[in-house]
C-alpha cells in the first residue's frame, strides 16, 4: 500500500493546486497529564497508552500535510527511553520527515515532566510511523511534496 520512496524530499503528483509544504507546516504537539488509570502492573504508564498518543500525534501531522485523512500503514520504529509515571505531563511532538507520492513518514519525540513543577523535560520515547493519504472511498491519494527548511 505505501510507496517505497525514501528520499527526504520528493516530488509529488498532487497537482498544481497542491503547493509543497515544509516539516513545520505539519508540526503537532499533543499534551496529556497521565493518571493512575494509565498505569501497568509495575506502576508506570502502560506502553500501549504512550503508543496510542504517538499514533494520534503522528496521524494529525500526516493529516495536516495531506490536507485530509491519512491512515497508519506501519510503525517503522519505536523506542522507549525512560518510564513515565502518573502525574507526568506527557508532550508528544510530531512532524513529517518524508513524503512520497501517497505516503508520508512522521517523526515523533515524546517528553515528560511533572505536571506541577518546573524543570527540564526528559525524553521518554521516539518513533517513526508511515501513513497513507486516502480519498473518500479509502483509496490512496497523492500528497503535496515535502521541502526542506521551515515555514
Amino acid at each position: 500500500m505505501a510507496d517505497t520512496t525514501t528520499a527526504p524530499t520528493t516530488a509529488s503528483t498532487a497537482g498544481p493546486t497542491a503547493p509543497a509544504k515544509t516539516p513545520a507546516d505539519s508540526r503537532v504537539t499533543l499534551a496529556h497529564i497521565m493518571s493512575e488509570h494509565d498505569t501497568n502492573l509495575y506502576g508506570t504508564i502502560h506502553g500501549g497508552v504512550v503508543m496510542r498518543l504517538i499514533d494520534d500525534a503522528a496521524a494529525a501531522a500526516a493529516g495536516r500535510h495531506a490536507d485530509g485523512p491519512a491512515v497508519t500503514a506501519s510503525v517503522d520504529g519505536m523506542r522507549f527511553l525512560a518510564p513515565v509515571r502518573a502525574g507526568d505531563l506527557l508532550s508528544v511532538h510530531a512532524e513529517l520527515e518524508r513524503a512520497g507520492r501517497t505516503s508520508m513518514t512522521a517523526s515523533v519525540r515524546v517528553t515528560a515532566e511533572r505536571w506541577n513543577a518546573s524543570g527540564p523535560a526528559a525524553d521518554v520515547a521516539t518513533a517513526r510511523l508511515t501513513f497513507v493519504a486516502i480519498d473518500a472511498e479509502g483509496r490512496p491519494r497523492p500528497v503535496p511534496a515535502l521541502t526542506a527548511g521551515t515555514a
